[in-house]
């Protein structure tokens, strides 16, 4: 029989987890400075919050291909997009030297707009070309310069259990960079939170890492097929879970 604590309790654990970001941020700040490094502040942040939030929350992730997190850096990592939590359990595995790329409505979002700035992410106005563009040189530029990509291909939260489809933003993004991609499949995240919800609830998230995916040989003629058999990775993992060994490599896509 549930209770009114059965209610309450997931709603403090995310105000918990969202209201540690304050003091872990102060953490960052204060290595910034004793370190005189704005990098190491940023990664002890972006490397501590995200784990310490789901931590909070009740959440633990089941992670297969862990070992792909490190096998390639920098890298594009990309996930499917279900919620608006799902980019923090992608944060937590990938853990340091990373930026990010979200649409300009959430620049105005009290937490996303905060953890942009902090990790100097990008924020496109997808009707404004000339801006968006100038947002996906930054995000070249940061990562020629060593940092990892975190982005949802798919743009927006699909409210349907299927994936949806790809744009073309990330994969150009590896390609003028010239890091690989790194595939990562989120099997339920629906379970820890509802697709517009702001609550997390208690429960276990099974998460694929796929092998880095090289995009050295990929050109902007033959990119639709490449993205094409990258998301074809996420409809067949979901399908059948886990999704087998060598499964990068079965689509015909290079590993790196």
């Amino acid at each position: 029989m549930r209770t009114i604590f059965d209610d309450i309790a997931p709603r403090l654990r995310t105000i918990a987890g969202l209201g540690s970001l304050v003091p872990v941020a102060a953490g960052g700040v204060t290595l910034s400075v004793l370190t005189r490094s704005k990098r190491n502040g940023v990664n002890f942040f972006t490397d501590n919050w995200p784990k310490l939030m789901l931590m909070l929350a009740d959440v633990e992730l089941n992670v297969v291909g862990a070992e792909n997190l490190a096998a390639r850096r920098p890298a594009v990592f990309i996930f499917n997009h279900r919620n608006n939590f799902d980019v923090f359990v992608t944060a937590a595995l990938v853990g340091d030297n990373w930026t990010s790329v979200g649409k300009k409505e959430l620049e105005r979002d009290p937490i996303a707009g905060m953890i942009g700035k902090i990790v100097d992410a990008a924020f496109i106005d997808r009707d404004d070309p000339a801006a968006a563009i100038d947002g996906l040189q930054k995000v070249e530029q940061l990562a020629k310069n060593g940092l990892s990509i975190i982005v949802a291909p798919e743009g927006t939260r699909t409210d349907t259990d299927t994936v949806g489809p790809f744009k073309k933003g990330p994969f150009r993004i590896a390609m003028s960079a010239g890091i690989p991609i790194v595939p990562v499949i989120i099997r339920n995240a629906d379970d820890i939170a509802d697709r517009h919800g702001t609550v997390l609830r208690p429960g276990i998230v099974d998460v694929a890492v796929l092998e880095p995916i090289s995009v050295a040989e990929w050109t902007l003629p033959n990119l639709d097929e490449h993205i094409a058999a990258v998301r074809q990775l996420y409809v067949d993992a979901l399908t059948s879970w886990p999704p087998p060994a060598g499964s990068v490599t079965q689509t015909g896509l290079r590993k790196t």
